[in-house]
């Protein structure tokens, strides 16, 4: 039987445990999405050049998970990571072809996604597409 290789993709996308707890189908929403955004993102050429692929996770959290993490960046950061905020909900980490991206769900959006849970997907493929395109302006890479 031949072993299955399985290799990491460029874009991969995780959630703050607090966040899948309260939302059941959110991992597979992500897993699918995160399919979706590696397609997009390697039709725009992002991956020109194999020798120098760019990295990106995207972490989606709660507001409260955003904060602790934003302070644990700000502690930790030796000034090999350049920080910046996108936006208050949005806090980019780069360092040469990596990139970290902290994307917090606001009090409102959660309180829209708990009580219309059918929006999720789409939801999350607006807010997660806004947020590639922004790395993509930091990158100067095509959009998607």
């Amino acid at each position: 039987m031949s072993e299955l290789i399985t290799e990491q993709l460029p874009l991969t996308i995780k959630a703050s445990s607090d966040l899948t707890e309260k939302f059941q189908k959110l991992n597979s929403n992500l897993n699918k999405l995160e399919a979706q955004l590696n397609f997009h993102t390697l039709t725009a050429n992002w991956y020109g050049d194999e020798e120098d692929i760019l990295n990106v996770m995207l972490c989606v959290m709660s507001s409260e998970s955003f904060i602790v993490q934003r302070e644990l960046l700000e502690k930790v950061n030796d000034n090999h990571m350049k920080i910046e905020f996108f936006s208050d909900d949005v806090l980019h980490c780069a360092q040469k072809q990596q990139s970290e991206c902290y994307i917090a769900l606001t009090a409102s959006e959660l309180s829209l996604l708990t009580e219309k849970p059918k929006v999720l997907a789409d939801f999350l493929r607006i807010k997660l597409s806004k947020v590639l395109n922004l790395i993509a302006h930091y990158y100067q890479l095509p959009t998607i």
